[in-house]
């Protein structure tokens, strides 16, 4: 499992509930989940939906374009709002690199906001919480 999160909390979480079926790793940027990818072989990615404490610097998408685009040349509008939606933007990124595994976020997505993520990004799940039997109910599937 490749767990791709701006922090540490979901590999903790991975770590010390899904452990004991899956070998757990981290990425902490589009580009480092790709590199990672690329050297090892990981049958599900867990991916954090907000990189609220990334910098800039490390993130997928350009704020300025963004800004102009939706929220009438407001950066930090649109910095927020990339960083809000950042997972999204990552798994975007590894699809464009050729990987297509099993996603899931841990978020509440609306079903037709998951139905366009699947539709735009392949296998993609989501569970509303931190549910270790839900996650790897969900992973297991994948296995199958």
């Amino acid at each position: 499992m490749l767990v791709v999160e701006d922090g540490a909390e979901y590999e903790e979480f991975a770590k010390t509930f899904l452990g004991d079926r899956f070998e757990v790793s981290a990425a902490h940027s589009a580009a480092e989940a790709v590199s990672v990818l690329r050297g090892a072989p990981f049958d599900v990615l867990l991916v954090d939906l907000r990189f609220e404490r990334a910098p800039a610097t490390a993130l997928v998408g350009d704020v300025d374009a963004t800004a102009r685009r939706l929220f009438g040349g407001d950066r930090s509008r649109a910095l927020r709002w990339i960083k809000d939606q950042q997972g999204t933007l990552v798994l975007a990124e590894i699809r464009k690199a050729g990987f297509v595994q099993r996603a899931v976020f841990v978020h509440d997505f609306p079903e037709e906001r998951l139905k366009n993520l699947g539709k735009l990004y392949g296998d993609v799940h989501a569970v509303a919480s931190f549910d270790a039997a839900a996650i790897g109910a969900i992973f297991e599937e994948s296995r199958a």
